[in-house]
């Protein structure tokens, strides 16, 4: 008489630090990841790197320029709209034409530029708020 074990359980495939796609997304995942690399390597856009020179040059006029948004004849707030100004244009400049968009000074340029911006919103709103409620001595 010949015994013949058979195992109730089937066996399981086991993978071992390895990880398993499905081959239709394989070609997907390669032309995506060439396609993110090339975008890293040559930084923003040619539109974006374009519009942030208009921006740095329309912030050197501004500074240039004698009408401004505070006066320069008051001592410390005349001189902080223009330094501001030319900041976040530097900032933005300097976003739009790094090489890697991901790399952690950029995207701290790109928050630090965006704080500046609302802090100049905010200071512009009082000055121009102060400048409607306050009335003129002349």
């Amino acid at each position: 008489m010949v015994y013949i074990e058979v195992d109730s359980m089937p066996q399981e495939k086991v993978y071992e630090d390895a990880e398993v796609h499905d081959m239709n997304d394989m070609g997907h995942a390669s032309s995506r990841e060439g396609s993110s690399a090339k975008e890293v390597q040559n930084g923003a856009p040619v539109v974006w790197k374009a519009l942030s020179v208009i921006i740095a040059m329309m912030a050197l006029a501004y500074d240039i320029s004698p009408l401004d948004l505070s006066p320069d004849r008051i001592p410390v707030l005349g001189w902080l709209d223009d330094a501001g100004i030319i900041l976040v244009a530097a900032l933005n400049a300097y976003h739009q034409f790094a090489k890697d968009q991901s790399a952690l000074s950029v995207r701290l340029a790109k928050y630090v530029k965006w704080m500046m911006v609302a802090v100049l919103v905010i200071a512009a709103a009082v000055i121009i708020g102060l400048y409607v409620t306050i009335p003129r001595l002349d």
